[in-house]
C-alpha cells in the first residue's frame, strides 16, 4: 500500500514506531498512563487514528501491520528526522 522509507536496520523504520506505539496504547488501556510523555500519547493516538482509517476501507482485511506503520509513522525521510537516519547514505 505504501513505499518504505528507510531500511528496516535504520532506527527510523516504521516497524519502531510501531512497537513503540502499540506499548504506548497498551499502557494507556491498562490505566498506566501516568509516565507517559507526549510523544507516547501523540504514537498511541496515531495508531489509533490509523486503526481506524483502515477499519473503515473495503478491503481492510488485506491491510498489513507495515501498511499500519507506513501510513501513521510520524517520521518522514524529511529534513525534520534526518539526523536520526542510520539508512541514508553519507
Amino acid at each position: 500500500m505504501t513505499s518504505r522509507s528507510h531500511e528496516s536496520s535504520c532506527t527510523l523504520y516504521v516497524v519502531h514506531w510501531l512497537r513503540h506505539a502499540v506499548t504506548a496504547a497498551g499502557r494507556l488501556a491498562t490505566m498506566e498512563a501516568e509516565d507517559l510523555t507526549s510523544t507516547d500519547r501523540k504514537s498511541a493516538e496515531l495508531l489509533a487514528d490509523t486503526l481506524a482509517h483502515f477499519a473503515e476501507l473495503p478491503n481492510w482485511e488485506t491491510v498489513t501491520l507495515l501498511d499500519v506503520a507506513e501510513h501513521a509513522t510520524p517520521m518522514p525521510a524529511n529534513e525534520n528526522f534526518a539526523v536520526y537516519c542510520t539508512c541514508a547514505p553519507a
